[in-house]
C-alpha cells in the first residue's frame, strides 16, 4: 500500500495491561456503548505491536525460517500484479521491530481455532439496526491472535466472538466463522490459502496483499462510506496501490519518549525535555544524580531502523525527501548522528547503542529503574507499569516536540471469494470497524486506533495521549521503495557503527545501498 505503513506492530510486550473494566473487552459478550465490550475478561498480558509484513512475491518463496526471498514492494508501491499461485514472503523488519516469534508469549502454539455464530430465523430492521435485504449467507474471517492464545481471556477468538454476536443481533441471517491464529503464523497462513485459492472472505492481519489486488476488493466496494470517511486519512493512504486503497488499516502503533519520574526527581528535573538541547541537560543532571543510563538508544539489530528514523525526523530529516527520493545521506541525518554520538562520548547512553536492542535492553533496563529516558510504544506498557514510576511524553525534536511519529499498523483485506457474499461482508466490516470495538481492541491489547473517533474518544487516557497526539501526521518507512528491504537489512547491521566513526561514512554506505536497488 502506498509508501507504506510499515510494518509491523513488532514484538509483544510481557506484562499486565492494567486497563480498567470499563474499557476492556470481553468474553463471549459483544462491545457495549461506546467504551467497549462488556464483561470480566482481564486485560492481562501480552501485547505486540504488529508484525512483519508479508508480500506475496510472484515466484518468491516463503520467507518464513528459509530467508527473505526478494518480493516486489507491497501495496501501494507500484507492485506488479501476482498471480494466485504466489506464496509469501516476509520482508522488511516492520517499523517498530519486526515480528519475531516471542516464546514467551502466551497462545505460542501454531494451531488455530474456528468458531461459528449461528444465524437467527429471521431478519429485521434496515441501516443501521440491520438489513433484511441481505441474502442469508456464511462469511469466513481468518484473524491474528493478538492475546495469550486461545484459551485466555483476552484470546482474539473470543474477542470476534463478542463482535460476531452484537453484529447477528442486527443481520441474524448472515452467519460468520472466525478462525483466529497465533500471531506468529497467521500472515504464513493465510499466504498458504491465497495460494491455494481458498481465500477467507476477510483476512486480518499484518501481511502485504498489493500483490493480489486481482483477488481484493477495493476498499470503496465494501466499506460504507461514514465508516470510510472515519479512518485516519494517514493510515487509509497507505493501504493503496496505484491510487486506489485495497487494505482497510486495523490497528496502530507509534512512539512516545518514556521517562523515569523518580529519577528524574533525583536529578532535580521537573518536566520531560522538549528540545535536544534539554534532553542532553537532562541526561547531564541524571548522570551527575548517579544514574547509569541517564538515557537509552536502541540500534541494535532489533529496531534500529525504527530508533534512526525517530531521531532523524526530529531534525527535519528522514529516510527519503519530500519527493520520495533517498536521502539517507542527507546533511540533516549526518548532524543527526553528530548530535548522537556526542551524547555517547559523553557518557550519557549505553555504552555501545549499536549494540543494545529495545526490548531486551533498553526496556528492560527501564523497566527495572536503571535508564533515565528511552523511546517506546503502547507494547511497552505492560512491561512497565507497576515496575517503574514513569511518564509519557512527545519525543523530543531539535527544536521543539516531534509534530509526528513513527506509525505503524496491521490490516483487513476483503477477498473476492463470491460476490453474492459482497453485501454481508460490506454489512460485518462496517459494523465491525466502528469506534466502540476500535477501543475495546486498543484497551484490550495496548494498541491504537485507526479511527477518527476512537482516536478523540481515547485521548483521555493518558497513557495513550502521548501516542495519539501525532497519529494522524504519522511518518511511515518507505516500503514501496523496491531498495527498502536492502535499506533496512543493513541499516540494522550497521547504523549503530555511526555513533563510534564517521558518520557521514556509514550513511554514505546506506545511500549506496538504496540507489543501487
Amino acid at each position: 500500500m502506498a509508501g507504506r505503513r510499515i510494518a509491523k506492530l513488532h514484538n509483544r510486550a510481557n506484562g499486565n495491561n492494567g486497563a480498567s473494566s470499563n474499557n476492556g473487552a470481553n468474553g463471549n459478550n459483544g462491545a457495549n456503548g461506546n467504551n467497549g465490550a462488556t464483561g470480566t475478561t482481564g486485560l492481562n498480558g501480552i501485547t505486540r505491536e504488529s508484525g512483519t509484513h508479508m508480500k506475496l512475491a510472484k515466484g518468491g518463496t516463503r520467507a518464513a525460517g528459509l530467508g527473505l526471498a526478494a518480493a516486489s514492494p507491497m501495496k501501494r508501491r507500484a507492485v506488479a500484479t501476482l498471480s494466485v499461485g504466489v506464496v509469501a514472503a516476509m520482508a522488511l523488519s516492520a517499523c517498530s521491530s519486526s515480528k519475531k516469534n516471542n516464546p514467551s508469549a502466551g497462545g505460542s502454539s501454531t494451531g488455530s481455532s474456528t468458531t461459528s455464530a449461528s444465524a437467527a430465523p429471521s431478519a429485521s430492521g434496515s441501516g443501521g439496526s440491520g438489513n433484511s435485504n441481505i441474502p442469508a449467507t456464511t462469511i469466513k474471517l481468518v484473524g491474528a491472535d493478538y492475546g495469550n492464545g486461545p484459551t485466555a481471556a483476552n484470546s482474539g477468538q473470543k474477542f470476534w466472538e463478542g463482535i460476531v454476536k452484537d453484529f447477528n443481533a442486527q443481520y441474524p441471517q448472515i452467519k460468520v466463522d472466525v478462525q483466529i491464529i497465533n500471531w506468529n503464523d497467521v500472515d504464513n497462513q493465510i499466504a498458504q490459502m491465497v495460494q491455494s485459492g481458498q481465500m477467507p472472505d476477510i483476512a486480518q492481519g499484518s501481511a502485504d496483499y498489493a500483490g493480489v489486488t486481482d483477488k481484493v476488493y477495493p476498499v470503496a466496494d465494501i466499506l460504507d462510506q461514514k465508516t470510510q470517511d472515519n479512518l485516519l486519512s494517514s493510515f487509509a493512504d497507505q493501504g493503496k496501490v496505484n491510487g486506489t486503497e485495497y487494505g482497510i488499516p486495523y490497528t496502530s502503533s507509534a512512539r512516545a519518549l518514556f521517562y523515569n519520574k523518580d529519577l528524574f526527581q533525583k536529578a532535580g528535573i521537573s518536566a520531560a525535555p522538549t528540545t535536544w538541547d534539554e534532553y542532553k541537560a537532562d541526561a547531564q543532571k541524571l548522570k551527575a544524580a548517579g544514574v547509569a543510563e541517564p538515557s537509552c538508544i536502541p540500534l541494535g539489530a532489533e529496531e534500529a531502523q525504527a530508533e534512526t528514523l525517530l531521531w532523524e525526523l526530529g531534525n527535519g530529516g528522514g529516510f527519503v525527501d519530500s519527493s520520495g527520493k533517498w536521502a539517507l545521506n542527507s546533511q540533516a541525518n549526518v548532524d543527526t548522528f553528530t548530535f548522537l554520538q556526542s551524547l555517547v562520548k559523553a557518557g550519557l547512553t549505553e555504552p555501545n547503542p549499536g549494540t543494545v536492542d529495545r526490548t531486551k535492553g533498553c526496556w528492560a533496563d527501564f523497566a527495572a529503574g536503571k535508564v533515565g529516558m528511552t523511546n517506546g510504544s503502547p507494547g511497552f506498557l505492560p512491561q512497565v507499569k507497576g515496575k517503574a514510576n514513569y511518564g509519557v511524553a512527545p519525543i523530543p525534536g531539535k527544536t521543539g516536540p516531534m509534530s509526528t511519529t513513527l506509525g505503524v499498523c496491521d490490516w483487513i483485506w476483503a477477498f473476492k471469494t463470491d460476490d453474492s457474499k459482497k453485501a454481508a461482508v460490506t454489512a460485518f466490516l462496517s459494523f465491525a470497524m466502528q469506534d466502540k470495538y476500535q477501543e475495546a481492541f486498543d484497551n484490550l491489547y495496548q494498541l491504537l486506533p485507526v479511527t477518527k473517533g476512537a482516536t478523540n474518544d481515547l485521548q483521555s487516557n493518558q497513557d495513550f495521549a502521548p501516542f495519539l497526539k501525532a497519529l494522524p501526521t504519522a511518518t511511515f518507512y518507505p516500503t514501496s521503495n523496491p531498495a527498502w528491504p536492502a535499506v533496512n537489512t543493513q541499516m540494522k547491521q550497521i547504523v549503530g557503527t555511526a555513533l563510534n566513526g564517521d558518520p557521514k561514512k556509514v550513511l554514505d554506505q546506506l545511500q549506496q545501498t538504496a540507489q543501487q536497488g
